[in-house]
């Protein structure tokens, strides 16, 4: 951020396990440390003071994990950020979707059962197929699709014990109770908006690619392979799911399953998506959501991008595609090597090769986004060429781990 903004000085405020997070430290003036279980009035105390000495004019988290402590901030200071009641509702997947029902937004029904019983009697009210989950998860953890009742109390208590899994690299942001909710069918997709002044812009529609045993996520295609008509409709609907919960600026990411009868919210997130998904949408339209991102929450004016905005809810505005594909290792174990890497970066169109997890680290067989341990990124002139030539060189790598 400080790049982006010539003469920009900051302070810097975060939990513990973060610190090793925050980017060059001394170039702050001010770093600040407090215990991960501190709550939102010790930071607003804690921040209220820094501002006596730093009289700083902006609150920003570019990431999910204590946006509720900047949102508390921010409104006790008088500055602009997300409103604490937004992060509050966007954080809570249950009540997101009381909130959108309220608009006709969303037609699945929810429950949030308090013991295996009360799950397995909340499946037989809401009908089979179920999702049960944790209800404040991410990466996909802890997600599981019921088909029958033998399976509600096994999903049950996996949503709780990874519920439980909190912190920086956790499955969770704070200790979360298991939900479940109707199970929609059609494909999976991802809509990158960012919003300036209330007005949303969508950037792209990406196509996503999940692992039909563990439900995570192992690729992602922009723009997706969808019609015009398909693209406006799951653009139009993010664009109302936005405004009803209240998103007056910044970027982004929302997830969407496209049912016969229409759009339905997944989720949505008030931060940029991963997955090199903003990667993919830079190549494919040339906008830079990242610097967008930094340039807004440092101050600065974000410019509206260059296309109709109908043209962007038709999809008329890509340039090109672009891909993303994952691969885990086979089981658990001592990740030893990955062979294969440097020819597959090399390889013409792969615009990126990345081993993601450290030689000598512990990994595990598919169960979440942070079991995968190399990525490799494409582009192309057609969709399945793209993802088809991402899912090759991926195929290409080998992943070498010694059992535990």
């Amino acid at each position: 951020m400080r790049r982006a903004h010539s003469g920009l000085r900051t302070v810097v405020l975060c939990r513990a396990s973060g610190l090793g997070l925050v980017p060059e430290p001394a170039a702050n003036d001010f770093v600040g440390v407090l215990p991960d279980d501190a709550p939102v009035s010790t930071w607003v105390a804690a921040a209220r003071a820094l501002r006596q000495v730093w009289r700083y004019e902006r609150v920003a988290a570019l990431a999910e994990i204590d946006q509720d402590k900047a949102a508390a901030i921010a409104q006790d200071a008088g500055l602009d950020y997300h409103a604490p009641e937004l992060v509050e509702v966007v954080n809570d997947k249950h009540r997101m979707r009381a909130v959108l029902a309220q608009s006709g937004l969303t037609r699945v029904r929810a429950e949030m059962p308090t013991d295996a019983d009360a799950a397995v009697a909340a499946a037989g009210r809401l009908g089979l197929p179920v999702v049960v989950k944790p209800n404040g998860g991410r990466g996909s953890a802890g997600v599981s699709i019921v088909r029958s009742p033998d399976e509600v109390r096994d999903a049950f208590a996996l949503a709780a014990r990874l519920g439980a899994d909190v912190g920086e690299h956790g499955a969770c942001l704070q200790v979360t109770p298991p939900m479940l909710e109707q199970f929609v069918a059609g494909p999976e997709f991802s809509v990158e908006c960012f919003t300036i002044d209330g007005n949303h812009h969508v950037a792209a529609v990406t196509e996503k690619f999940v692992d039909e045993r563990t439900h995570v996520e192992v690729g992602h295609l922009v723009p997706a392979r969808v019609d015009p008509d398909a693209h406006e409709l799951i653009v139009r609907y993010t664009e109302s799911v936005l405004t009803a919960l209240g998103v007056t600026w910044g970027v982004t990411h929302t997830e969407v399953i496209l049912a016969p009868d229409g759009p339905e919210i997944v989720e949505t997130h008030l931060r940029k998506a991963g997955d090199e998904i903003l990667e993919l949408v830079r190549d494919c339209t040339g906008w830079d959501l990242d610097a967008a991102t930094v340039l807004q929450a440092g101050g600065g004016q974000v410019e509206a991008p260059p296309w109709d905005v109908d043209d962007a809810r038709r999809g008329r505005h890509y340039q090109r595609c672009a891909a993303v594909w994952y691969a885990a290792a086979d089981g658990p174990g001592t990740l030893v090597n990955v062979h294969g890497l440097d020819e597959v970066a090399t390889a013409p169109d792969v615009r990126d090769a990345r081993q993601l997890v450290a030689t000598g680290a512990e990994v595990e067989a598919l169960t979440s986004s942070l079991s995968r341990v190399v990525r490799v990124r494409t582009v192309g002139a057609d969709p399945d060429a793209t993802v088809s030539r991402a899912q090759a060189q991926v195929g290409r790598v080998r992943i070498e781990v010694v059992a535990r």
